[in-house]
């Protein structure tokens, strides 16, 4: 059954020395993650997976800069609540910044920093990888819940 599951998609650990470097490099940041003493590395690392802060990044770097409202219209389900503190995350952690304008009627606006787009372009890869794999995963949880 194994075999099976490794002709769909790509390999997931090639052979050969290319492996022992991936090898490496997956300790290398196991063990940097395990050491990040003060937890940044490993907040920076949630916003990878979370779907706000991805759905902030996304929509700054396609259309920036962008106020609360707009963001908001654009990301679906999001309510005010999350959307501010999804800002403020992102804000601290120098992926977006903040511009009050401090005019009478408010008017702030949220532009994607360099950290941010350096995100948003280490992420299409992996985003890319799971549509390719879709198939693959689609499989595994047929087999799965046919147990």
């Amino acid at each position: 059954m194994a075999n099976a599951a490794q002709k769909v998609g790509t390999s997931v650990i090639p052979t050969g020395l290319q492996a022992q470097e991936i090898i490496r490099l997956s300790e290398n940041a196991c063990r940097a993650l395990s050491e990040d003493d003060d937890g940044l590395k490993r907040d920076i690392l949630s916003h990878c997976g979370n779907r706000w802060s991805l759905g902030v990044v996304h929509a700054l770097g396609v259309s920036s800069p962008l106020r609360h409202a707009e963001l908001r219209r654009r990301l679906h389900g999001v309510t005010q609540r999350m959307l501010t503190h999804t800002l403020r995350q992102l804000e601290r952690d120098g992926l977006i910044s903040r511009h009050d304008f401090a005019e009478k009627a408010p008017r702030v606006e949220y532009a994607l920093t360099d950290l941010g787009m350096g995100l948003l372009v280490q992420m299409i890869p992996l985003w890319q990888w799971v549509i390719d794999q879709s198939e693959g995963f689609n499989q595994a949880r047929k087999r799965y819940d046919e147990r």
